[in-house]
């Protein structure tokens, strides 16, 4: 007889589909977002522990030596960049817009999200990238 429980239906999915909102509307918009198991949330993940290894050893060796540690100074357009990195780092995809007769495929992600007037979208994706439950499916009874 097979008593395991079966937790399929707890796992996050690989990927989830938004639609983006302007004022409550949708848009007809849709990014699609890498789930924290997907390839795509991996990598990221790797290089930023990479990236926090690096500057551990760094800190310790200036304290081995005696020496003071000299944190990086970064601007907040460094910081502003890094955090939309973050967010096109997870988008897989995305369904083409245009603004202004532009055309903005998910290759030109960073080059849309990083501007101050497209605050209201990457909001939005950054809302639902921290959602606890955002790729947790739901179950057959809800």
């Amino acid at each position: 007889m097979d008593n395991a429980v079966e937790l399929d239906g707890f796992l996050p999915t690989d990927v989830a589909v938004i639609e983006i909102e302007r004022n409550g509307t949708p848009t007809g918009w849709k990014v699609t977002l890498a789930g924290p198991s997907h390839e795509k949330s991996i990598a990221w993940s790797d290089a930023a522990a990479r990236k926090g290894l690096l500057k551990q050893k760094q800190i310790e060796s200036a304290q081995v030596n005696g020496k003071k540690y000299k944190p990086d100074e970064i601007s907040p357009e460094e910081a502003r960049r890094d955090n939309v990195a973050w967010v096109v780092a997870r988008i897989v995809d995305w369904t083409p817009i245009k603004i202004g007769g532009v055309l903005y495929d998910v290759s030109k992600a960073s080059e849309l999200l990083i501007k101050p007037e497209m605050g209201w979208a990457y909001s939005q994706i950054v809302d639902w990238l921290v959602e606890d439950k955002a790729f947790t499916p739901r179950s057959a009874t809800s």
